[in-house]
């Protein structure tokens, strides 16, 4: 199927704007959309089975879009950017189906848009291309939240939309300067990032470029310090935003880090590798510390993904073949578990309108089977054995000893923090004293969007092998044999 990566992107695309044009209720919208994002799902699969373990781009598409400037659809996939749209395509039917209930036609129509937008910046190879995938996200996200959110929504979408688009605009601005460098060297406008690779650029330049792309991307994951719209957004957004912010967004942060800073700025990069596994570590022990101190679950794991979030930023800077495994299996299995802890967390919202800690309280004597569920995926995000969590946390550890034998230490002991505040959260609200009246057991529809998702932690957890093959090959990329950190 020669044009399958142009299917994943723009079927969801396509479908929103013409479902939105046709005057049908939000009945016929809800079963249209969540009809495109299982058709994508199923395309997504074809292509895992068909995709060949090795480092180089598949599936691959390049047509001339704007020639005289040399700006081109050119889209593929590697290992790691498999990994997005294999997650995106797989959780969000899933967040479909959690929400069935929902009637708001601007709720499906927003996360089909931005369902095309994540796979299209996922899969761009030409810089100004994947910018305009990267801004087709932020627009559905901004009305999620200012229309479906609570809490001071509208302030709050409009802070979140600015920190993005400030990043975003001194990101395109090092893109439109990568482009204009690279027709002054070779009289040929180029936005490849095959071709911008082998520029070379005097050192205040590359770093001041390198600043421009790290700071967008932290933005979005987000990195300390560029944390500060997290709270308050997270408190204001719908789950449906926060699901795609927490477990797809915010990884495809990271993605971008690997495939636009360390593809430009190789050298620059792992120079810097030490500062920035060091601060992915403070920052994992910040917002852990941060999250035990929350007392509402939507921030409690707004920064307990950050937190996480860090730890993979120390394992793709570490630059060692362990470290990287690791990061990418992470961010995979923190997707799954994160997407479904939030869409628990809609369930919690809907049967109590509250969302306060203190206010929950013996659910498991109410709920056994949501306890169940909702257990497992707190203890999965903590990497108990058997999930994918406890492989990816294994390996990074691994890599960050590799890399350094003080940072794999405080990597191990650091992990603990999650473990404080994920207990203390399940003693307060499972197992607790009862301070509901009432709060009913799991639905149907519910059931079945938890279920494949507990299927699929665990079995990442059983049979890694399955899933790290696919991305071995691409995580030996940028893992030289001598990085000169300190030993």
């Amino acid at each position: 199927m020669e044009n399958i990566l142009s299917l994943l992107i723009f079927i969801p695309i396509l479908s929103a704007v013409f479902l939105y044009l046709l005057p049908v209720n939000v009945k016929i919208i809800r079963y249209a959309s969540f009809g495109v994002t299982l058709l994508t799902a199923a395309l997504s699969l074809w292509m895992y089975v068909h995709f060949d373990a090795h480092d180089q781009m598949q599936f691959v598409e390049q047509y001339t879009w704007i020639k005289a400037y040399g700006i081109s659809y050119h889209i593929g996939i590697d290992g790691i950017s498999l990994i997005i749209v294999m997650m995106t395509n797989f959780i969000i039917p899933l967040l479909y189906l959690s929400f069935w209930h929902l009637e708001r036609k601007g709720y499906w129509l927003n996360l089909l848009i931005v369902h095309g937008g994540l796979t299209g910046a996922a899969l761009s190879l030409d810089l100004i291309l994947f910018y305009l995938f990267w801004e087709t996200m932020l627009l559905p996200v901004f009305f999620l939240i200012g229309l479906f959110g609570r809490e001071n929504k509208n302030f709050m979408s409009m802070k979140f939309t600015l920190y993005t688009i400030f990043g975003s605009l001194l990101m395109l601005t090092s893109i439109l300067y990568l482009g204009y460098s690279s027709y002054e060297h070779s009289q040929v406008w180029s936005f490849s990032i095959f071709d911008l690779q082998t520029l070379q650029l005097d050192r205040m330049t590359t770093f001041l470029l390198f600043a421009a792309f790290i700071f967008a991307f932290s933005v979005k994951i987000p990195l300390f310090p560029f944390h500060t719209w997290l709270p308050q957004t997270y408190a204001a957004a719908p789950i449906g935003a926060i699901v795609i912010m927490s477990a797809l967004m915010a990884k495809l942060g990271v993605y971008a880090i690997w495939r636009f800073v360390f593809t430009l700025f190789e050298d620059l990069s792992l120079e810097l590798s030490e500062f920035f596994v060091s601060l992915g570590l403070f920052g994992m022990i910040y917002f852990g510390i941060a999250a035990i101190k929350q007392v509402e679950l939507k921030r409690l794991f707004a920064y307990s993904s950050a937190s996480h979030l860090s730890l993979v930023v120390m394992g793709i800077f570490a630059f060692n073949y362990y470290a990287h495994l690791g990061a990418f299996y992470m961010i995979a299995s923190h997707a799954l578990s994160s997407a479904a802890l939030f869409m628990m967390i809609g369930m919690i919202y809907k049967r109590t309108q509250n969302l306060h800690i203190d206010a929950l309280g013996g659910i498991v004597h109410q709920a056994p089977v949501f306890s169940a569920f909702f257990a497992f995926f707190a203890l999965s995000i903590v990497g108990i054995p058997l999930t994918g969590g406890f492989v990816s946390e294994l390996l990074l550890i691994i890599g960050a000893f590799e890399y350094n034998i003080i940072f794999g230490f405080l990597a191990a002991t650091t992990v603990l923090v999650a473990i404080l505040f994920i207990f203390n959260l399940m003693q307060k609200t499972l197992y607790g004293p009862k301070r509901l009246n009432e709060f009913s057991e799991l639905r149907l529809y519910e059931l079945l969007s938890l279920i494949p998702l507990a299927l699929l932690v665990l079995t990442m957890g059983v049979f890694p092998s399955y899933f790290i093959n696919k991305i071995k090959p691409t995580a030996k990329k940028y893992t030289p044999q001598e990085v000169n950190h300190v030993k």
